[in-house]
């Protein structure tokens, strides 16, 4: 991976996204693209697309989700401690004794997610399962008034945990769910660039996929795509305890994914792998989620009916502070979705024979 693209890269992920608070991120991802699209264009909830060849057909929307999971300040309660309520898929059982940021309105504001000594709990009894409303953050307050003067109800959390490589290839962070998708759809528009295309490429990063998909139908309208691909991560299967008879088989460094079924359009499937074939990409096939979605659940029924694809990048520990991924995988996946575009001939068109 060049240089200024892994840098890029780290941005992204060390700024904090939470879904609904994504302006600070956005404005990362919009000033690198503006170094390699004709044009960048933005909504006024703060989705992104960056465009090229605009006169070009098909128009071919690469998109990935900006935000990321988190926290948000609920109540305030008399002892000075923070209850909070989940922004996304957060599991609360993965959360106590970490550290996060509370992003006030003045400051960001440090505290930890309490977790009570080992000692005191009760002998000969398994922990129960926490629930949401249990947890709370410490932020080394006196009482209510203290509290109140440094946050306030509605201030996003985000975990302190940022990107690190722990080798060659392979790195570690929150929220590569989804800025490496967001990553990826740039990165494939500034390949196509430097190649050319008879298509117009929009590369996409929106808003708020963790609450709802909900910068995914604002962009689908907005864009009206000949064909949406969701670049997103999915599950790398390749770990302990988890069983792939049940959730399929997906390797780290394998190469990206493609799913199968529901809101994958075959024929538009079947030309990208063709593509990955004929440009010696590996990848890997799964069947569609049957417990999560995609941006491209937005995409496929939207306008009447667009021609949707994921393609997906293994990730393994998703929706933690320690997400996995294979940078190889990440820099095939912007290959092939470049050499996609670029191969798709003028006006070409993806349709079901029946």
């Amino acid at each position: 991976m060049r240089k200024q693209s892994l840098d890029f890269l780290k941005q992204l992920l060390t700024t904090p996204t939470p879904s609904g608070f994504e302006a600070a991120g956005q404005r990362i991802w919009c000033d690198y693209a503006r170094k390699h699209a004709d044009e960048v264009i933005t909504d006024s909830y703060g989705n992104a697309v960056a465009v090229l060849n605009r006169k070009g057909s098909p128009r071919i929307l690469l998109e990935g989700h900006v935000d990321e999971i988190g926290m948000m300040v609920k109540h305030i309660d008399e002892k000075g401690f923070l209850y909070v309520q989940r922004i996304g898929g957060v599991d609360p059982n993965l959360v106590r004794s970490k550290r996060v940021n509370i992003h006030a309105a003045k400051a960001v504001v440090r505290g930890v997610v309490g977790a009570s000594a080992i000692h005191l709990a009760e002998k000969d009894k398994d922990p129960k399962p926490l629930k949401f409303h249990e947890l709370f953050i410490d932020i080394g307050a006196a009482d209510a008034k203290a509290a109140r003067k440094k946050v306030a109800v509605g201030d996003p959390i985000t975990f302190v945990d940022d990107f690190e490589m722990i080798d060659d290839n392979i790195a570690v962070a929150r929220a590569f769910d989804n800025r490496a998708g967001t990553w990826v759809a740039i990165e494939a528009l500034r390949m196509a660039r430097e190649k050319g295309v008879n298509c117009c490429v929009c590369a996409g990063s929106s808003i708020q996929e963790e609450t709802g998909l909900n910068g995914a139908k604002m962009q689908v309208f907005n864009v009206k795509p000949d064909a949406g691909i969701a670049v997103d991560v999915t599950h790398a299967t390749d770990t302990p305890g988890i069983d792939v008879k049940q959730h399929g088989e997906v390797k780290l460094g394998q190469g990206p994914t493609f799913a199968i079924g529901r809101e994958n359009h075959p024929v538009l499937v079947d030309r990208l792998r063709k593509v990955a074939d004929k440009k010696k990409i590996k990848y890997q096939v799964e069947t569609f989620s049957q417990t999560g979605g995609t941006d491209a659940q937005a995409f496929w029924i939207a306008n009447g009916g667009v021609p949707s694809a994921i393609v997906s990048i293994p990730n393994r520990y998703m929706h933690s502070t320690v997400e996995l991924i294979d940078l190889r995988d990440l820099q095939k996946t912007a290959e092939l979705l470049a050499a996609f575009c670029c191969d798709l001939k003028k006006g070409e068109k993806f349709v079901v024979k029946v």
